[in-house]
């Protein structure tokens, strides 16, 4: 069900953004270029049967008119999921019968409205995926051919209509694969755009409140300790007997902590930057946490699209991150990078505790991993188990 209403949503954005004023146009046109041809305009071109020529032009435009229609009722897609699927794929259908036709009454192989088929196929490639685009040019290039193979009591030149037919579904191909290229590079532009815009703004967030967090409550924290201990030291000094030395001392210690925790926060929080080596955010990290962390392989993200390279860095520190919080008893963890013309694979492992990876939650940092992951077409697998560690592995397509 969610397939079929993926689908009838892709269907009403191709209904919606057809280029219906250009097909209107194709057929204004068509319909002078008949006439021009039944008043003898060009006496060497072969003879239009004008009327029925006229009555598939009518098909046309009631198909036209059927799509314009189904446009408008577009937003009520949900009660006809089924119904708004199959006109697109009708829609299409009829415009190449009327191709083959409108070609057979028109002179076949020497109808100069064999172009149209360019219009059809440019505007249904652009807004199909790869499949149904691959279907819509097969269906081109058999109306293409239906209508202008020659009949069988001719004698024509097959080996001349070979090599035209030939270059004609060549252009047909090549336009369709020019147009769906693009189509394809705007797409992948845009998702760059969208994952280095959000990025932007979480980095900018992230970044913002650990300022405030570090400059204001940090701050504060460390003006109660000082005045707490300068407290502690003035009671001492007055009467080193007095039980409240203990009470300011041990509170001054508990309030340091908190601001240790704070500092930790704020440092676990700072976002990595994609400009300095991951070897060198890891060793950055392994100081301030005490985990030893080995890494190897990081110089294998050197080349790669910013948008990867990011996505490793992220993974990592929130999985090392995740080992220095979480993985009470660890001795080590490591950051392995290795790549291959095809895929690039990160895996971040300790020898913590581990756990029962079934038991697992969906905190903010697991999702994050995971949708960096499938934002780039990749995967994220967690292993672990009581008493083996855990691992974890980012594998990414390298395009």
């Amino acid at each position: 069900m969610r397939t079929l209403t993926h689908r009838a949503q892709r269907l009403s954005v191709r209904v919606r953004r057809n280029p219906n004023g250009v097909y209107w146009a194709c057929v204004v046109g068509i319909v002078a270029w008949a006439f021009a041809r039944a008043s003898g305009v060009d006496r060497a071109a072969p003879p239009i049967q004008l009327e029925p020529f006229l009555g598939v032009l009518t098909l046309v435009m009631v198909n036209l008119a059927v799509r314009n229609w189904a446009s408008a009722r577009r937003d009520q897609q949900g009660i006809a999921a089924r119904v708004y699927y199959s006109l697109g794929w009708l829609f299409v259908s009829v415009d190449l019968i009327c191709i083959a036709l409108g070609l057979r009454f028109s002179g076949g192989l020497q109808s100069a409205i064999w172009v149209v088929a360019f219009v059809v196929l440019a505007g249904e490639t652009l807004l199909e995926n790869r499949v149904e685009a691959t279907i819509t040019r097969s269906g081109a290039c058999l109306a293409l051919f239906l209508g202008t193979v020659p009949s069988p009591s001719s004698t024509p030149d097959w080996a001349a209509y070979a090599l035209e037919m030939v270059v004609r579904m060549g252009l047909l191909l090549a336009v369709s694969s020019v147009v769906r290229r693009l189509r394809e590079r705007s797409e992948q532009v845009s998702a760059e755009l969208a994952n280095l815009k959000s990025e932007l703004e979480l980095t900018e967030q992230r970044s913002s409140l650990s300022r405030e967090v570090h400059d204001g409550v940090g701050n504060s924290l460390a003006a109660a300790v000082m005045r707490l201990e300068l407290a502690a030291r003035v009671r001492e000094k007055a009467d080193a007997s007095d039980p409240t030395i203990v009470i300011l001392k041990d509170e001054a210690q508990t309030l340091r902590e908190a601001m240790q925790q704070v500092r930790d926060w704020t440092f676990f929080n700072r976002p990595w930057s994609t400009e300095v080596s991951l070897a060198a955010e890891a060793e950055r990290l392994s100081r301030r946490t005490g985990l030893p962390i080995k890494t190897e392989g990081s110089d294998l993200l050197s080349g790669l699209p910013e948008q990867v390279r990011l996505s490793v860095l992220r993974v990592a520190q929130e999985g090392l991150i995740n080992a220095a919080k979480h993985a009470i008893g660890a001795t080590q963890a490591s950051v392995t990078v290795t790549r291959d013309p095809k895929t690039l694979t990160l895996v971040v492992a300790d020898d913590g505790p581990g756990f029962d990876v079934a038991e697992l939650g969906s905190g903010i940092g697991l999702m994050s991993m995971r949708e960096r992951a499938e934002g780039q077409g990749g995967e994220l697998v967690i292993e672990s188990a009581p008493g083996e560690g855990t691992r974890i592995r980012l594998r990414l397509p390298l395009k």
